[in-house]
């Protein structure tokens, strides 16, 4: 009886072995039929990942910087993986804070800068420093001096500001006085449009006078204010170029109050609401529209790619610019650039 009974129990444990083993077994296969993965594969966990890309511009508050800002974030949706911050010094002459603030990006840790710099020569050295913290920059509308960054999304604003030129000198016949509002004397964007307005009348329109320039800091109360000054100043003035969106509304005002929209021709830069009131009164006779959506929707792509181990196919980008006026404006190509 005692040897059966021990070979009953021998039974019983073989049994509760076999049993335990098929448990666990079925257990694995139930995980794999609800999906869950044991572990996930270092492509994936590669692809999960949020890539913070800081877009600082020469400031926030302008319908311009907005509307770079809406197209970067716009392909960051599209992308999936991407969180763009925008930062920017409260004016376009705050330099200082500007490079205080790629710095603070830098130690931040983002993946990528889009920048716009307020100072061709100010922001090297920060731009420097993120290279080698191995973060990519791509610079896009105002550069710097020294090519070390990545890429560069800019209007050839040398051509454009030639075309500015072209513009006043049609508008006004080929001979008079004009002045120029520019934004800021260090930006390189506005070295450069300056440059192509005044080599253009130089070179080719010699009855044309350019009676001064003077720089608003992109503030439209101090160009309104500048730009009165020189109406009173030359009462023959033909024309006033506001080299930006803020230098262009500042004049428009100013011409409107002095009641010289018939006689003082009003040519300006891009394209916001008030740049389109102005086009649509007749007020400002004309425009050079940028494409600030390919600079916030390329600059993002180039990082990404650049993080990918892709290099950029051309280090500086051409973006363009169309020359929009009061006689072209309603044609459903320029309805489209000015509503970009």
């Amino acid at each position: 009886m005692k040897k059966f009974f021990s070979i009953f129990l021998t039974c019983l444990l073989v049994a509760a072995m076999l049993v335990g083993c098929g448990a666990t077994g079925n257990t694995g296969n139930n995980s794999s039929n609800n999906g869950t993965p044991s572990s996930t594969p270092a492509n994936n966990s590669g692809n999960d990942k949020v890539i913070k890309i800081a877009l600082v511009t020469k400031m926030v508050d302008s319908p311009y910087w907005q509307t770079v800002k809406k197209a970067a974030e716009a392909k960051a949706k599209e992308l999936g993986n991407v969180e763009i911050t925008h930062l920017g010094p409260p004016t376009e002459a705050d330099i200082d804070k500007q490079v205080q603030i790629v710095e603070t990006c830098i130690n931040d840790d983002y993946d990528g800068i889009i920048l716009a710099a307020c100072d061709k020569d100010a922001l090297v050295e920060p731009v420097r420093k993120a290279k080698e913290a191995g973060i990519p920059v791509i610079m896009i509308d105002s550069g710097i001096s020294e090519p070390i960054y990545d890429a560069f999304l800019a209007t050839n604003n040398v051509q454009a500001g030639a075309e500015c030129a072209k513009l006043m000198a049609e508008l006004i016949g080929g001979k008079g006085q004009v002045a120029i509002i520019n934004f800021a004397a260090g930006t390189q964007t506005a070295v450069d449009r300056e440059t192509g307005f005044t080599q253009e009348i130089k070179n080719n329109y010699p009855d044309i006078e350019i009676v001064g320039v003077q720089y608003c800091n992109s503030d439209p109360t101090v160009a309104a204010n500048q730009a009165t000054d020189f109406i009173s100043a030359y009462p023959g003035l033909k024309g006033i170029w506001g080299a930006n969106d803020q230098s262009a509304i500042g004049v428009a005002q100013a011409v409107t109050e002095q009641g010289k929209t018939e006689s003082v021709m009003v040519v300006g830069f891009d394209n916001s609401d008030d740049i389109k009131a102005g086009l649509k009164s007749g007020t400002i006779k004309g425009t050079a529209v940028q494409m600030p959506t390919t600079m916030g929707a390329q600059g993002v792509q180039l990082v990404v790619d650049i993080l990918g181990g892709k290099a950029p196919a051309s280090k500086d980008v051409d973006t363009g610019v169309t020359m929009v006026t009061t006689e072209n404006m309603n044609d459903e190509k320029m309805q489209a650039i000015l509503n970009q």
